[in-house]
């Protein structure tokens, strides 16, 4: 069963959110894992490509997006919820841990071993992670709170 991880960061910034998501790939990928982060839209995904040439601070983080023909071989693979919801299961890259960056369940989260849910002190953010906190309660995940302040 998919364990389900709350981060909950002490930012405010709804930047704070991507940041962090950069950090925990690059500590997934130290440890041998893969993952593919979910975002809301093609404009969130390009503003965390360009944040994977920064962070973590001083390194590349390898990365692709989840149309590209390498994105079954990438350690990071990003994408946007509306790409990932229309994909075929069977063609979904594998990776161990998803990263949600989108306000709403992941369409596919229960094909991974792991999902890590961000969130930040922005309310529309924090209104969205007690849905999602009370949708995978409900449904008997193994949920896991991380308070980061």
């Amino acid at each position: 069963m998919t364990r389900i991880d709350f981060y909950v960061l002490p930012e405010l910034r709804l930047d704070a959110r991507e940041r962090f998501a950069a950090r925990l790939a690059a500590k997934a990928f130290r440890q041998g894992h893969r993952s593919l982060i979910q975002l809301q839209d093609e404009a969130a995904v390009t503003r965390l490509e360009e944040l994977l040439w920064e962070e973590p601070r001083g390194a590349f983080l390898g990365h692709v997006r989840i149309s590209e023909a390498l994105a079954a071989r990438t350690p990071v693979v990003l994408a946007a919820a509306t790409d990932l919801a229309a994909m075929d299961p069977a063609a979904l890259p594998t990776h161990d841990l998803l990263i949600n960056l989108e306000l709403e369940v992941p369409a596919r989260f229960a094909a991974f071993d792991r999902v890590a849910e961000i969130i930040c002190q922005d309310e529309t953010v924090r209104s969205a992670g007690r849905a999602s906190y009370r949708f995978y309660r409900e449904r008997g995940y193994p949920l896991h709170h991380h308070d980061l302040s």
